[in-house]
């Protein structure tokens, strides 16, 4: 016989308690957001936290799980969190391979296939960057300018695991993990065309939830690649 929710926790909040039974395009971002920019707790209470510098997403959160939970900024710097108090939401997420104290033994867990870009958007949203970088290639001295994406995480077996989904979903080579901050954390990274690739399939067209200032540069490929393609025929021209 299944358990009531009322004998989990009694709910000060509206909240969808069953939100990670069963597998959508939200569940899996927000499963991915917080692998990336979450952690739980138990002392008193049960909880799950979300936390970000983007206040936006985690009110697109909060929606998704159909919630009036408060968010609130935190002391000391300029992040947003969200606290959802749930013994049973609690559970169900460490059924989805969440646990304490995860930042540095996370893996990937397992994933529908029709929802891995969900949940990879969801953690790249999270813990990943991209950018346009510019330098002097060495070989003619040309000014180029290209795009990049990073991933980051404190788990060398999260972004190794990462690196195999993306080699066999979009057929990316394997790569050498970058390390920062004294190496507390590892990065996995991508070059232009990769990333090209890799922002087409996370910001699909009409994806139900997301950063928009991460996914813009989707529409920012094509003049990219018209500002290379000219460069190009200028240096062949001199």
């Amino acid at each position: 016989m299944a358990v009531p929710l009322s004998q989990y926790h009694s709910q000060k909040y509206s909240l969808n308690q069953r939100f990670f039974d069963s597998w959508s395009a939200s569940m899996a971002y927000v499963l991915g957001f917080w692998f990336a920019d979450g952690y739980m707790r138990h002392d008193r209470s049960y909880r799950i936290v979300f936390v970000s510098n983007d206040k936006g997403i985690i009110v697109a959160i909060r929606r998704a799980f159909r919630s009036r939970h408060p968010i609130r900024k935190r002391a000391g710097d300029n992040t947003w969190s969200m606290i959802l108090h749930s013994k049973y939401l609690y559970f169900s997420l460490m059924k989805r391979g969440g646990f304490r104290q995860k930042s540095r033994t996370i893996r990937f867990p397992k994933v529908p296939r029709r929802y891995l870009r969900d949940f990879i958007r969801g953690y790249f949203d999270g813990d990943g960057s991209v950018f346009f970088v510019e330098y002097t290639r060495t070989k003619d001295g040309r000014r180029t300018r290209e795009l990049r994406t990073n991933f980051t995480s404190g788990s060398r077996g999260f972004l190794e695991d990462l690196m195999m989904v993306l080699r066999r979903e979009l057929g990316f080579s394997i790569k050498i993990l970058g390390a920062f901050n004294k190496g507390a954390s590892l990065k996995l990274g991508y070059g232009m065309r990769d990333s090209e690739a890799l922002l087409r399939y996370m910001y699909y067209d009409r994806f139900p939830i997301g950063l928009r200032r991460k996914a813009i540069f989707v529409d920012k490929i094509p003049a990219y690649q018209k500002h290379a393609r000219v460069a190009e025929w200028f240096t062949r021209r001199t």
